[in-house]
């Protein structure tokens, strides 16, 4: 039986000896010609973004960039400590951005969810909004997108919405995250404020993106802080973060590691059926 090769198939881009085209644009002409966010743009949809999807684009990943230390650039340091190459500390930090940490997705899911059962229920946005944090509150779920353990109000947020809303790209996902947020004083008793991940989504949807590439759309900005991150651990620190001789008490000194720090089964012996030779 005849057999065609194995080869990939792609609607991204392809190369010659003398070429590579990139969604069916030479990449010469896009160099110098478009920015860095509207590659991204390009090659994730396929399509140059219009003027003011570029400017936004460029703007979340400028605001997501950097967030100072949190899960993710801690655990950049921590494998940074162990004298890894410097992707690999990178690497260690992309894998703590899950679920509580770095996640613009779930809360776009959040509201694509509340926009399709205002049309599904025939309901306003400011219901289909109240009963989603009513929802949330009454079984004692977290609203993803909301409230960030390191800010009252988010600083990006308002940042971001302004500009979302000058560019004319706000509409029904910003609306519904704008009337959850409203909506949690009546079940919280305060207003638990929309995050900078949370602003993100729903900034991308009303953008057109679906929620797996608005996680990429943070994977790509916070790439630069774990790179920084990553380098800065291993040129200015002397690896495994436990000198008994630094300034302050690092993460790894023995003085963090005491007895009195361990919760677990006390000292015991092998049992004697366990011991070779017994």
């Amino acid at each position: 039986m005849d057999q065609e090769p194995f080869h990939w198939r792609t609607a991204i881009g392809y190369k010659t000896r003398d070429k590579i085209v990139v969604r069916g644009y030479d990449l010469n002409e896009l160099t110098g010609n478009v920015s860095f966010a509207e590659m991204a743009y390009l090659v994730w949809r396929g399509e140059l973004p219009p003027a003011n999807h570029g400017r936004m684009l460029d703007a979340i990943l400028v605001s997501m960039a950097e967030h100072a230390f949190s899960p993710s650039s801690a655990a950049s340091r921590f494998v940074a400590s162990g004298g890894v190459p410097l992707h690999v500390g990178v690497a260690g930090g992309m894998l703590a951005l899950g679920s509580l940490h770095g996640t613009a997705d779930r809360p776009a899911e959040l509201f694509r969810g509340a926009v399709d059962r205002m049309e599904r229920e025939r309901i306003t946005l400011e219901e289909a909004a109240r009963r989603v944090a009513g929802e949330a509150r009454g079984g004692g779920q977290r609203l993803p997108g909301f409230h960030h353990p390191q800010h009252v109000q988010d600083p990006r947020t308002a940042r971001l919405l302004g500009i979302a809303d000058e560019l004319r790209i706000s509409n029904t996902y910003v609306a519904v995250a704008r009337a959850i947020e409203a909506a949690t004083e009546e079940f919280w008793g305060r207003r638990i404020y929309l995050n900078g991940p949370g602003t993100v989504g729903a900034i991308c949807l009303d953008m057109g993106f679906d929620t797996e590439l608005i996680k990429g759309v943070f994977l790509l900005s916070r790439t630069v802080s774990l790179v920084a991150h990553t380098y800065e651990e291993a040129h200015r620190e002397k690896g495994w973060r436990g000198s008994a001789n630094a300034p302050i008490v690092q993460p790894l000194d023995l003085s963090l590691q005491r007895p009195e720090f361990y919760d677990g089964p006390r000292d015991r012996a092998l049992p004697r059926a366990r011991q070779r030779g017994a």
